[in-house]
């Protein structure tokens, strides 16, 4: 039992402390074996902290790369065991981004605890025993038994930020361990077995950034993002769907069941087009409705993502006209759904009409005729991405634009002819990019359009609107080629 005091003669006695070898394990979570000798010794966590501040200079609540190591060391020390360093405690090259969906792979990040869970193996446990690569979240299984981890919550709310590292995992063996710490038997060296496993999990783990930059390349933009999926999650999914797993994983990795497809397409570029890098988040807001405003005004026929959008309208209008029963209807002040078999009475705002004006107020501004509130407000924004946009060079006002004054009093009224404000800076080869990356997002506007209103035609009751998204859209530079990513999931 360690004596801890403030007593200067103390600190030059033998220090005396419990620990058994067989709580050792090279593969465990280095908060995890300081929570073990914690319990071991019946400290408190602050008085664990004196202890190896005091005889080794290590701060158990700000860890860094090198004193994660020390500790592995100093924990085989205590059991008379060789140390093996373990490749997984390595800071990555670099923060993996997935699409636009930040990822940190450095070990001494990962291991402070901030989140509300611990991820471990129900049969390592048994044996004391909570393997690090627990904590990767693309692994579904564990290395060394092949079956689920399982989930701890932690309780944060009582617990100081630089403490929660150490804390939850206190109460996780409390609560998952409750005879800890009487005698485990000893178990067989399973990290031995599985020496290929873990040195092709080494590989992968670190090469993962240079990989995810060949690949999937640097990120521009997000255009749509998942409604119903975490997006650590979606990362995840993506990482194992999409990049060069090794054969001896595959059956540890987390299930991608629930993406439906993932597929990108080529954005036309040349040497002028890398204006996409410089805009900002609202400036790519703008640049669809500006710019998809200005193609259905002159070059309708040629852009194949205004004649979809035309054409949804017509399959929802002749879809409307031909339904006879099981109208739902929506008021939009308060929100109220409402159903009828009558579409002749006024109970609010028909679903498919809802479609119509929510598709419409994204990409269509010429065709917005709406008398409610909002239209005055509506005009008002879109004439400020138009500002933007010409500040960016990217847009060039038209000869019959108005001066700001002039806005107010040009939109005040209900049915003003729409006003054109600036049109596209950009050359035909731009114009073809545009286009494909428009293409790709219409569709999946559509798409989600379409799954939302099938499941209200087959029984569903409405319980929201616009329609969630379905998709990830994410526009990279790939090796100087950019690409616009569609991850779709069911």
């Amino acid at each position: 039992m360690i004596e801890i005091n403030s007593h200067k003669e103390q600190q030059y006695k033998y220090q005396l402390f419990n620990w058994r070898s067989e709580l050792y394990d090279t593969n465990d979570n280095t908060y995890f074996l300081l929570a073990k000798f914690a319990l071991l010794n019946k400290l408190k966590i602050e008085q664990v902290n004196v202890f190896f501040n005091q005889y080794f200079s290590i701060d158990i609540f700000n860890l860094n790369l090198s004193e994660h190591r020390s500790l592995k060391y100093l924990f085989s020390i205590f059991s008379n065991k060789a140390y093996i360093q373990n490749n997984l405690i390595t800071k990555s090259s670099g923060d993996l981004n997935i699409l636009g969906i930040p990822l940190t792979q450095d070990y001494y990040v990962n291991t402070r605890h901030q989140e509300k869970i611990i991820r471990y193996c129900p049969e390592c446990i048994k044996s004391y025993k909570l393997p690090e690569h627990a904590s990767l979240k693309y692994l579904d299984r564990c290395l060394f038994h092949n079956v689920k981890l399982e989930i701890f919550s932690c309780n944060h709310l009582a617990t100081r930020l630089n403490e929660r590292s150490v804390k939850c995992y206190l109460n996780f063996i409390k609560f998952i361990c409750p005879n800890f710490p009487s005698a485990q038997p000893e178990k067989p060296n399973t990290a031995g077995l599985l020496s290929t496993v873990l040195q092709d999990l080494d590989k992968w783990n670190f090469s993962l950034k240079e990989n995810c930059d060949k690949k999937l390349g640097k990120h521009i933009h997000t255009f749509k993002s998942m409604d119903c999926c975490n997006p650590e999650l979606c990362a995840h999914f993506v990482l194992v769907k999409e990049l060069p797993l090794p054969e001896s994983l595959r059956e540890f990795t987390i299930p991608t069941n629930a993406i439906r497809k993932i597929n990108s397409v080529s954005i036309f570029d040349n040497s002028g087009f890398s204006f996409f890098e410089n805009f900002t988040y609202f400036q790519h807001l703008a640049l669809p409705i500006v710019y998809s405003s200005f193609c259905y005004l002159h070059r309708r026929n040629e852009a194949s993502f205004i004649q979809s959008l035309l054409s949804f309208f017509d399959e929802l209008k002749l879809d409307l006209m031909n339904k006879t029963e099981k109208f739902w209807y929506l008021h939009e002040n308060d929100g109220i759904w409402t159903f009828s078999n009558s579409k002749g009475l006024y109970c609010g705002v028909l679903i498919h009409d809802l479609l119509i004006d929510w598709l419409t107020e994204l990409w269509l501004p010429p065709l917005f005729t709406s008398i409610r509130s909002r239209r005055l407000q509506y005009f008002n924004n879109f004439h400020l991405m138009n500002e933007d946009l010409v500040k960016s060079a990217t847009f060039i006002p038209v000869k019959s634009n108005i001066s700001e004054n002039k806005i107010d009093a040009l939109f005040s009224f209900n049915r003003v002819k729409f006003q054109e404000f600036s049109i596209p800076n950009f050359s035909s080869e731009q114009m073809l990019a545009l286009d494909s990356m428009c293409d790709e997002l219409v569709k999946s506007y559509i798409y989600d359009a379409r799954v939302w209103l099938n499941r209200i035609e087959s029984g569903e009751k409405p319980d929201h609107f616009p329609p969630k998204s379905r998709a990830l859209l994410s526009l990279q530079k790939v090796q100087n080629q950019y690409r616009l990513f569609n991850v779709q999931i069911d």
